[in-house]
């Protein structure tokens, strides 16, 4: 008689084909997985790029908005030249651009690890608060205090009616905005009134700031030391030093109609952010937040065996936007803003128009310079930029083992986190050219 069953052949094949198909379902999920988050990693790798592209074209694109190409070329009846302190000490033109190849290469690539990768700093000096320029009512007749015009549209949405401009302290902690120009304390308990002065404008008038007073005769005169007089019959009145040159052939009059625009000078530059000396004790101070340091070199960061290196992510280096003080070169206190994190390669091109300034018809270079050359030539005459090219590469935070490293191969697209792991990180790279109209059409 016949039994029902099945036989010992009969179920190891079924166990067979059963793990087989289990094991195809396994690796495909664990495929589809891996490509999932690669994904997700690409997407916020090319999403952080394009916000910090954006970023800077609006910035660059307005290099040398309400201000000078080159300061030193202007005509102006100053016995001493429009500067602005250079890195390492030194001054330079105070102009639209300054440009320091590889400053940061220290930073990003301490070891060399990695091939054609680079960090320069670049520095802009605009008009970043305000979309007018004022007009000047009158000066002393010292010139030492200049007085704005209240009567129209520009003086009006900076110095908007009935908005204060906010706490300029936060208990003994000073907020970025401070100075020397005290519109707290001048200006803050009026908001009940049209003398009132928005956020708008005090940040624009901060100390620090550059002050370019153009005439109707075409002189421009440039203050980056400048005070607050005085609260006077409800107007805004600036000290400058040192005095305007009024009731002169270069100052005719009491400086009635020329125009006056307040510009920051911002820089771009790569930094580790848990360097106290380059970004600030609190930079990176999450400690409200988490119940540790995130910061690799504290102890209690070594968790269960855990150190920095396990994790594959550091160091995460930042591309950082900062507001300089134009007449020190140092940072400004609580200005720095993160603009993209893991960043791999930061490199900035110029083409220039060497015959500015000239007779001769425009002569646009057709290879971007960069490098020393270029630093020579921008932070010396920055009036012949005519566009300003930007390559940013942005790596996954993590290292993939399947992803190895050689260096010259594939320059740009992959970056060694540490050589004493397997693998590379992917990079993304993009790049952007950005026309500085604001410095091209004054032609000097």
């Amino acid at each position: 008689m016949r039994q029902n069953g099945f036989t010992l052949i009969e179920l190891m094949v079924a166990m067979v084909v059963g793990l087989t198909a289990i094991t195809s379902v396994y690796s495909l999920g664990a495929a589809m997985s891996r490509q999932f988050y690669e994904e997700q990693r690409i997407a916020t790798s090319q999403g952080t790029s394009r916000v910090a592209i954006m970023e800077l074209r609006q910035d660059v694109s307005r290099a040398g908005l309400f201000g000078s190409p080159n300061g030193t070329l202007e005509p102006t009846c100053d016995a001493t030249p429009a500067e602005l302190p250079r890195l390492g000490g030194g001054n330079g033109p105070m102009g639209a651009f300054q440009y320091y190849a590889d400053e940061d290469l220290g930073v990003l690539d301490p070891n060399g690890d990695n091939t054609g990768v680079h960090a320069d700093r670049l520095r802009i000096l605009t008009s970043l608060y305000l979309t007018d320029q004022l007009l000047v009512h009158s000066a002393s007749t010292d010139g030492a205090t200049v007085v704005l015009q209240t009567g129209n549209q520009a003086y009006r949405r900076t110095f908007a009616w009935g908005q204060t401009a906010g706490p300029f302290t936060s208990g003994s902690t000073p907020t970025y905005l401070e100075g020397d120009l005290d519109w707290d304390s001048a200006w803050g308990g009026e908001s009940a009134s049209w003398k009132g002065i928005a956020q708008k404008g005090a940040r624009a008038f901060q100390t620090g700031s550059v002050l370019h007073i153009e005439t109707d005769h075409g002189r421009h005169f440039f203050r980056s030391v400048f005070d607050k007089a005085g609260n006077t019959e409800d107007e805004v009145r600036l000290q400058v030093t040192p005095p305007l040159p009024i009731g002169t052939a270069c100052l005719p009059g009491a400086a009635e109609g020329a125009t006056i625009a307040p510009l920051q000078w911002v820089e771009y530059a790569i930094v580790d952010p848990f360097d106290a000396a380059e970004v600030g004790a609190d930079f990176m101070d999450f400690e409200g937040m988490f119940y540790i340091d995130l910061d690799p070199a504290n102890p209690s960061f070594n968790l269960q065996g855990t150190t920095a290196a396990d994790l594959l992510e550091s160091p995460n280096l930042m591309l950082v936007r900062r507001v300089l003080d134009s007449t020190t070169g140092n940072v400004k206190a609580n200005s720095t803003q993160v603009v993209a994190e893991f960043v791999s390669h930061f490199q900035v091109s110029f083409l220039l128009d060497t015959d500015s300034g000239t007779t001769l018809p425009p002569n646009l270079s057709s290879v971007p310079i960069t490098g020393a050359s270029a630093e020579t030539t921008i932070n010396g005459s920055p009036q012949q930029v005519r566009s300003v090219i930007i390559d940013l590469g942005i790596r996954n935070p993590m290292e993939d083992p399947a992803i190895n490293y050689a260096s010259n191969v594939d320059a740009g697209t992959r970056f060694e986190v540490d050589t004493a792991q397997k693998g590379s990180a992917r990079v993304r790279l993009m790049r952007i050219e950005v026309p500085v109209m604001n410095v091209a059409r004054r032609n000097l």
